[in-house]
């Protein structure tokens, strides 16, 4: 936080001094003109809100401690792909945190408003924003997803362009469905990345009239689409980027016979960290020392995810142990090898369901460290979970010990990164609407 607080110095100035920079982060910050004048813009726009929001110093402080572990994870899984190179990522990512904190200070237009007003009574935890404060009490429905199995399944007589589009039902599409509301639409959801693509409709008696999408509804993947009633509007709503740490709501409201302009309110959370489940060689044995451990490696790593956070001094045969781990596990068929079709280990369970049913294989973007449990200098391995491309917060920790000249498992522990209250909302620009 004392970095964020410096005084940029110079026309592309870092917002702290770069004669000091010390990690791969910083220096990498420091080594880019773009990013770095971002990274002063930053530090500008966060002593601006701090200054006009006295009240909210606590929850800026921490926000921006949460946000500075996914700006470093961020920079070094780019440095550990494309070593050498000047920095392309982070730009929008700092550009976003910047547009959050000026937006602290904008209205935002109806009936967003609403939401933000009543976002007091979200419950710790929530995901479904809307849904959560209609059962909070908040004046506001949300539309029911309605199955359609096939073109006769929609209740309306639709026009020649939702004809269209109902040849191409599957069993992913649906409509949506609400008293009172004069528009719905006709949405599918594909691929493995569960892709939308949205049909919007009209209703006139029973009549189905296509109408141009919002563009809130562009044809994106990994988000939630959907409709509700906010006081008396009716609007078309995405909720985005669903991490621990932060949830977007973006929406269109309907005027009457089109999709009105998008707005969006980024919310960031604060999170915890919570162990599922842990186990040790030999099978089932008890391991809750291994969970202590493990979760003050997690505390200090997640903080700042990059490669040498949790590195310590060894000395003697404890270095020359650990090397020789670190080695063992380098090696071409080690458990992660060096090189770009390396492959990664899954989290080790002896045969226990320590992570109940998460995923559980390490990602490239995983590290060792040294570790010591029961006396013992391991080779600790620290990563998020993984399932082919995708990947989730949760941090898996295990550990490993050469024996023979092989490695073998040792102890692990999966710890869930749980989502807790509601630190800040903020009116952020929506993002350009795109071609459907």
């Amino acid at each position: 936080m004392a970095l964020l607080l410096a005084v940029p110095v110079g026309a592309h100035a870092a917002g702290f001094d770069c004669a000091k920079a010390s990690t791969m982060v910083e220096k990498a910050v420091c080594a880019s003109p773009k990013v770095s004048t971002l990274d002063g813009q930053l530090g500008d726009a966060f002593r601006t809100a701090l200054k006009n929001h006295p009240d909210k110093a606590n929850a800026l402080k921490l926000d921006q401690r949460h946000w500075l572990a996914e700006r470093d994870a961020a920079v070094a899984d780019f440095l550990s792909s494309s070593p050498g190179k000047v920095l392309p990522v982070s730009t929008a990512q700092y550009q976003a945190r910047i547009d959050f904190l000026r937006g602290l200070d904008t209205k935002a237009p109806e009936p967003l408003d609403a939401v933000q007003t009543a976002l007091s009574h979200l419950p710790a935890g929530s995901y479904d924003v809307l849904a959560d404060l209609a059962k909070a009490g908040v004046n506001i429905a949300v539309a029911e997803d309605v199955p359609v199995a096939d073109a006769k399944a929609l209740p309306y007589e639709p026009d020649a362009d939702l004809r269209k589009a109902l040849a191409e039902v599957d069993a992913s599409s649906g409509y949506r469905r609400l008293p009172g509301m004069p528009v719905s639409s006709l949405y599918s959801i594909g691929g493995t990345a569960s892709c939308w693509t949205e049909a919007p409709f009209r209703i006139d008696g029973k009549k189905a009239i296509s109408v141009k999408a919002p563009g809130s509804w562009a044809n994106d993947c990994m988000t939630r689409h959907g409709m509700a009633r906010i006081g008396s509007d009716f609007v078309a709503t995405v909720l985005a980027n669903p991490s621990p740490s932060e949830l977007g709501i973006e929406m269109s409201r309907w005027e009457g016979g089109r999709f009105g302009p998008d707005a969006q309110l980024t919310m960031r959370f604060d999170y915890a960290l919570s162990p599922v489940g842990s186990a040790c060689a030999p099978k089932q044995s008890p391991c809750d020392d291994f969970t202590t451990v493990a979760m003050a490696a997690v505390a200090r790593y997640e903080r700042s995810p990059i490669q040498g956070t949790l590195d310590s001094a060894l000395k003697g045969e404890a270095k020359t142990s650990y090397d020789g781990m670190l080695a063992a596990a380098r090696a071409p068929d080690g458990i992660a090898p060096k090189g770009e079709t390396a492959t990664f280990p899954d989290l080790p369970t002896f045969g226990t369901d320590i992570a109940s049913g998460e995923m559980t294989g390490y990602g490239p973007e995983a590290t060792f460290f040294p570790i010591t449990f029961r006396g013992e200098t391991l080779l600790g391995f620290i990563g998020n979970g993984h399932v082919g491309w995708r990947q989730n917060d949760d941090w898996m920790v295990s550990a490993w010990r050469l024996k023979g000249g092989k490695l073998e498992a040792v102890a692990a522990v999966y710890v869930k990164v749980k989502r807790g209250s509601l630190l800040l909302s903020s009116i952020v620009p929506a993002p350009p609407p795109e071609a459907h």
